[in-house]
């Protein structure tokens, strides 16, 4: 049982200093949310923290351990705005940072978040590519970004997963990454149910893109109601197979833990029984297991 889009640990660089909520470092904290939702069934997450927030492939691994979780990690970006003028994503040729990414996937990732100059490698390795774009736009550089990304996922195997800000952008990420040899059903995008329009998802999904539905239990976006309405919309056209479901919980104030809510277990304790009440149960089942199983397995790499 599977979280497509998840947060446990963001520990330092600038966006996470200028904004002190989103602050992620107690492995504690983590056991203890990831326990609660063991206990209603959940067995993995795609933690979807990139470079450049402070990742800690150290603390993934540590909480895989005492957890029992298994943590697909992602290496890649968030949006470019994120990022100093200096950061070397806007200025590394696409084919340097396309090395970067292969490296951190089939090596390990580095502890520090490429900052450099030195590397240190974990034993963990990436099993996804994180790619941003901005509200409406793809933001600086990041069409050249998307270049590098999809090299190193045709490369490697791995899906490449998406931050959609406000839902936004979903058929010009799939343009852009097609264009670069990724195929629609590899690619996962995120937040994409912000925009809950029914027709605009639709045709993400009959594209072939898996759709990663995040808000639920975030009321201050908009209602549970309207992501009821969206999968059943969805799973009526046929395309429930295309569904995904996680929390997007990147904020110490969303941890019962630390002193916030919903929590981990909202998906499964409050959300699932809603679907399984609209006659949805089957849909969220798969959206749970079987949708991520195809969405995050591995494929064999290309040239």
């Amino acid at each position: 049982m599977t979280y497509a889009h998840e947060h446990f640990f963001m520990t330092g660089d600038w966006p996470v200093r200028n904004e002190p909520d989103y602050r992620l470092d107690s492995l504690d904290a983590a056991v203890a949310e990831v326990a609660a939702a063991q206990r209603l069934g959940l067995s993995a997450v795609v933690e979807m923290t990139p470079l450049g927030f402070g990742r800690s492939p150290s603390l993934m691994k540590a909480l895989a351990e005492r957890t029992g979780l298994h943590v697909i990690a992602v290496t890649g970006f968030h949006k470019s705005a994120y990022y100093s003028d200096a950061h070397w994503l806007h200025h590394y040729t696409p084919g340097e940072i396309t090395e970067l990414l292969v490296a951190e996937i089939e090596l390990g990732m580095d502890e520090y978040g490429l900052v450099g100059p030195l590397v240190r490698r974990s034993s963990a390795r990436a099993g996804a590519i994180k790619i941003a774009t901005a509200y409406h736009a793809f933001g600086r550089g990041v069409q050249r970004l998307v270049g590098a990304v999809a090299q190193a996922a045709v490369r490697t195997g791995v899906p490449v997963v998406t931050h959609c800000d406000k839902g936004t952008m979903g058929h010009e990420l799939l343009d852009a990454l097609s264009a670069c040899g990724v195929a629609a059903d590899r690619v996962v995008l995120g937040h994409i149910d912000h925009n809950p329009d029914p027709g605009y998802l639709i045709s993400l999904a009959e594209r072939g893109a898996y759709l990663a539905f995040d808000r639920p239990g975030r009321i201050k976006y908009g209602p549970d109601s309207e992501i009821v309405a969206l999968v059943a919309e969805l799973a009526g056209r046929g395309l429930g197979h295309r569904l995904l479901f996680g929390m997007d919980l990147a904020r110490r104030s969303y941890w019962p833990g630390l002193g916030g809510g919903p929590g981990l277990t909202y998906l499964l304790e409050r959300f699932v029984p809603r679907l399984a009440a609209a006659g949805l149960g089957e849909v969220a089942e798969s959206a749970l297991t079987g949708n991520p199983r195809a969405a995050f397995a591995l494929r064999p790499p290309g040239p």
